[in-house]
């Protein structure tokens, strides 16, 4: 909001639309969530009680917010994956065609790359997706070296495709995982996307690639994922005319990587900075994830252990 270092999130619900046609305008009623905010009187004055980060806000203060927004341009990333569930399904044929038959020819190219150099300034703020297979190593000693190759190439391709349904990018692909980064000028809009775009993934290994797989006497894919949300330097690496491209650099980045890596068999870890600025809908679904001893990372502001989020099996 008014401090775009630290951003927060204030989740408004729409209680009613109307049109006026005198001015060709639309005019909207909206009220602090009430599944998230609860208006409450402290020390004789009136106040909203977040019941997520469990904070009091000062009407006054939300007033402030919304003086702010005046005039200001409205940001909107949609995406273009309308319904994971639908896409799901719309990928099961080419998903079995491919395992069955299917090989292709492709030609090379990198949104990530265009779009990373399209930026004015070398450090901005992102969302960072982390995924990749757990027990990989067993399943390369199971299958056929061609066999387990196209399995991970076709499963890297659906998160492919997921990530840029979400408006995201795919920085980098490693073996059996990737990389991907959801950026700026839409901050609450590209973590709403990324937490989409990670429970869109998991519906699909789970739903869709698993039981195909099974089908077909192979073995089921493990996996996990990470996400956290911060700056990140843009920089180039390499050497040109041998081997150059643009890459993301910064804690934000390794901290993903590491909350990937706590992530039990099938789960979705979020750090606390994407648990901020993510919709109601999901705050409602998440826990406190239990931290190994050897975890190092903290929060710069308060000194303590930078907090690990699960999201929950019942969404």
């Amino acid at each position: 909001m008014p401090n775009e270092k630290k951003s927060f999130r204030f989740d408004f619900k729409i209680e009613s639309v109307n049109f006026d046609e005198k001015t060709d305008t639309f005019i909207s009623i909206i009220v602090p969530h009430p599944e998230r905010y609860e208006l409450r009187t402290v020390n004789g004055g009136k106040c909203y009680f977040d019941k997520f980060d469990e904070v009091f806000i000062p009407i006054e203060e939300i007033d402030k917010m919304l003086k702010w927004m005046q005039n200001k341009q409205i940001l909107s990333n949609p995406p273009k994956i309308k319904s994971g569930n639908a896409h799901i399904i719309g990928r099961m044929k080419y998903i079995k065609y491919y395992l069955d038959k299917q090989t292709e020819n492709y030609s090379f190219s990198d949104k990530s790359e265009d779009f990373l150099s399209s930026l004015k300034k070398d450090k901005q703020r992102f969302v960072i997706l982390s995924i990749d297979l757990k027990d990989s190593t067993e399943l390369s000693q199971i299958l056929s070296d061609e066999l387990n190759a196209k399995i991970i190439s076709l499963y890297i391709k659906e998160m492919i495709i997921i990530v840029d349904g979400f408006g995201g990018f795919v920085l980098k692909t490693d073996g059996d995982g990737l990389i991907a980064y959801f950026p700026e000028p839409n901050f609450i809009g590209m973590n709403d996307n990324a937490i989409d775009c990670a429970v869109t993934m998991k519906k699909m290994i789970v739903y869709a690639i698993n039981p195909i797989l099974k089908k077909r006497d192979l073995p089921e894919l493990n996996f996990r994922i990470g996400l956290d949300s911060g700056e990140a330097i843009i920089k180039t690496l390499g050497v040109e005319n041998i081997k150059i491209h643009k890459d993301l650099i910064g804690e934000t980045v390794n901290k993903a990587a590491k909350i990937q890596k706590l992530a039990n068999s099938k789960q979705i870890l979020m750090g606390e900075s994407t648990v901020l600025n993510i919709h109601t809908f999901w705050r409602s679904k998440i826990n406190i994830f239990n931290l190994p001893n050897d975890w190092k990372y903290k929060n710069k502001e308060t000194g303590e252990l930078y907090p690990v989020y699960y999201l929950l099996e019942s969404w």
